[in-house]
C-alpha cells in the first residue's frame, strides 16, 4: 500500500529546521530553470501533490519577495500543480538555495545534521516513494530521487554515519537512494523526525513478525505435539515408578525438584519446566532422561 502522501503530509506538518536546505532539495528534484537567449527566465516546479507546491511557496515567502504564479495542468493521475517565479524574487530564491548561478561545488546544506535532515525531507517531498505491505502482501520500500549521483553517494555516506543504511543506484536522468528493508525504513523515518509514520511501520513490522511466529509455532506444535506428549507421559510414568519404590532417596534436591515439577505439569515442555524452576533446559532434559533410564534399570 502506497503511504507516500501520508509521509509527505507529516513532513509538511512539522516546522522545518533548515528551510533553505528543504527548499533547495525540493527544487533539485522538481525544479526547472528555463533559459532563453542565454538568460534564465524563471524558476518553476511542479508536483502531483498540490500541498507540496503551496507549502513550498509559504516557506519561500519568508525568504524572498515577489509574486508566485500558480496553476495546474492535466487531470486525473496526470494532474500536476505548479508555481513560477520571475525577476528579483527568482534571483533571491536561487541565491538562498544555492542553485542556478549561485550553485556551489559541494552541497552546502549537508555539513550539519539539521541541514542534512531538512534536505532529505525535501528530497522526499519533492520525489520520494514509500510503500508498506498490504494484507497478505510483501513490499516494504522507500526511495529518494536525486539528480546527481556523486551527491547521492555523499548523502548515503552521511546517512550511514547516522545509522541509516540505504543503497544507491543510477537510473537514466536520476540516481536513487532506496531500501527494501523494514528496519532501515524505520531508521530513516526516525532520522526524518516522521514519528507517526515510524510508529506505523514499526507496529506493522511487529504485528507481522508476531503473526509469522504464531504460524510457525502452530505448525511446529501440530507436527510435534504427539512426540512431546508421549515423552512427557513416559517421564511421569518413570518418576512415579521410582517414587513408589523409594528410589528417590539417593537423588539430590535439584533432581527431585525437577521430578516434582514434571509430576505437577504432566503435559508441559522441558522449556516450560526450566523457566518455572530457573534452571537450564538442558539440565531439565538430562534429569528427566535419567529418571527413565533408572526406572528401566529397576524393572519398569
Amino acid at each position: 500500500m502506497d503511504r507516500t502522501h501520508e509521509l509527505i503530509e507529516e513532513i509538511l506538518g512539522k516546522e522545518e529546521g533548515d528551510v533553505k536546505a528543504y527548499l533547495s532539495a525540493v527544487l533539485r528534484v522538481r525544479g526547472e530553470l528555463p533559459v532563453k537567449g542565454g538568460k534564465v527566465q524563471c524558476v518553476q516546479a511542479d508536483s502531483a501533490y498540490g500541498d507540496v507546491i503551496f507549502d513550498f511557496i509559504n516557506k519561500a515567502r519568508g525568504i524572498v519577495k515577489g509574486s508566485f504564479e500558480t496553476g495546474r495542468t492535466g487531470s486525473g493521475e496526470a494532474q500536476r500543480f505548479f508555481f513560477r517565479l520571475e525577476g528579483e524574487g527568482m534571483d533571491e530564491l536561487l541565491k538562498a538555495v544555492k542553485l542556478g548561478a549561485y550553485a556551489c561545488d559541494t552541497n552546502p546544506f549537508l555539513g550539519e545534521e539539521e541541514g542534512l535532515r531538512s534536505f532529505v525531507r525535501g528530497l522526499f517531498a519533492g520525489g520520494g516513494t514509500y510503500t508498506l505491505p498490504g494484507e497478505g502482501e510483501r513490499g516494504y520500500y522507500m526511495e529518494l530521487r536525486i539528480p546527481d549521483f556523486d551527491e547521492t553517494e555523499d548523502i548515503r555516506k552521511r546517512l550511514l554515519e547516522r545509522g541509516v543504511n540505504f543503497e544507491s543506484s543510477q537510473r537514466r536522468a536520476d540516481s536513487l537512494l532506496y531500501t527494501r528493508k523494514s528496519e532501515e525504513i524505520c531508521n530513516m523515518l526516525a532520522f526524518m523526525q516522521a514519528g507517526n509514520c515510524a510508529v506505523e511501520v514499526y507496529d506493522l513490522l511487529v504485528s507481522r513478525n508476531e503473526a509469522g511466529r504464531a504460524n510457525r509455532q502452530a505448525n511446529y506444535l501440530t507436527s510435534n505435539i504427539d512426540k512431546v506428549m508421549v515423552k512427557a507421559a513416559r517421564q511421569v510414568e518413570a518418576i512415579e515408578f521410582l517414587l513408589a519404590r523409594g528410589e528417590d532417596k539417593e537423588e539430590d534436591g535439584e533432581t527431585l525438584a525437577i521430578w516434582r515439577a514434571r509430576l505437577e505439569n504432566k503435559t508441559e515442555s522441558a522449556a516450560y519446566l526450566a523457566n518455572l524452576l530457573g534452571v537450564s533446559k538442558s539440565k531439565v532434559i538430562r534429569r528427566l532422561e535419567k529418571a527413565i533410564e533408572k526406572a528401566k534399570q529397576k524393572g519398569m
